[in-house]
């Protein structure tokens, strides 16, 4: 439906315009179904996650976000009933950052098949879906941003003795609550993500690619977990904090994901699926930049 006073376009049952408060709505003369492609709810979801984006940006600038949706919902959307990453290989602590790569050349003389539309539907799907990635996770600043806040509440309390006051209490909440939201976008990106079936064709970039999504998401929701566990003006909270994430940067898919294995690995499976037909590469999986990476050493 759409705004009646600015005319944007919302989701059904939003009680107010995101944009401009207003409770007034138009709705849309609803038309016969037509049995659309399973493909279409996959798409349909984004306008979800736009929504999502739109909030995800306007924290990573400073923005009021007093409107983004709460925490983390726990009855059907926590983290930990998705299924657990494949181990990574051995070494991968030392492993330097994934490269992207292109696509393979095809022999002079060799005419490579055109690819089928199922596959050429699912690529369009996935590039929505990592342009909102790149938006949550790539662009952003708010993990780096939010860890420097951590890390000066963090310092003020080795360097003292007594209680930090309420003034060094609120930013952790404040901190967590930015957190929880991006895991919740995350969340909701990793979702439509899998209501998409992959093409048999696309089952191993599909498979690489949502091990990506799937340890991002984790990720934040283990460090907001653990961080909303701290009291400021306890020493103690603090070093059990440190050993917790000293703990997840030991895990192979942590790691692999801030230092670009992880979408390197699938920026490949990628170029291998196009490689076997006449078409261009459709995009890129990119790689989280090291300075906004939450678990960068």
């Amino acid at each position: 439906m759409r705004c009646a006073k600015c005319g944007l376009d919302v989701p059904p049952g939003t009680t107010s315009c995101p944009k401009c408060g207003s409770v007034e709505f138009e709705r849309p003369v609803v038309q016969a179904k037509r049995g659309p492609h399973p493909m279409i709810y996959a798409i349909g979801a984004l306008a979800v996650i736009a929504l999502i984006a739109l909030i995800i940006v306007a924290m990573g600038r400073g923005k009021n976000v007093t409107s983004a949706p709460g925490g983390v919902q726990r009855e059907d959307s926590n983290i930990t009933t998705a299924p657990p990453g494949k181990p990574g290989p051995s070494g991968i602590m030392t492993a330097p950052p994934g490269q992207p790569g292109t696509p393979e050349k095809t022999p002079d003389g060799v005419t490579k098949p055109k690819p089928p539309q199922e596959v050429v539907d699912y690529l369009a799907f996935v590039k929505q879906v990592e342009a909102v990635r790149c938006e949550a996770i790539v662009k952003s600043d708010l993990d780096k941003e939010a860890m420097a806040e951590v890390g000066d509440i963090w310092s003020k309390m080795l360097d003292m003795s007594g209680d930090a006051g309420a003034s060094d209490k609120a930013p952790l909440q404040g901190i967590t609550d930015k957190l929880n939201r991006r895991a919740a976008a995350m969340l909701i990106l990793l979702k439509t993500f899998d209501k998409a079936p992959a093409p048999p064709e696309c089952r191993q970039f599909s498979g690489a690619y949502r091990r990506l999504l799937y340890t991002e998401t984790k990720t934040l929701y283990d460090v907001a977990a653990g961080l909303g566990n701290v009291q400021a003006a306890n020493k103690d909270d603090w070093l059990r904090y440190e050993q917790e994430m000293k703990s997840k940067q030991q895990d192979a898919d942590v790691v692999g994901a801030s230092n670009g294995t992880l979408s390197g690995d699938a920026d490949r499976a990628l170029n291998a699926l196009v490689g076997q037909y006449d078409m261009q590469k459709p995009f890129d999986v990119s790689a989280e930049k090291p300075s906004g990476n939450i678990m960068a050493p």
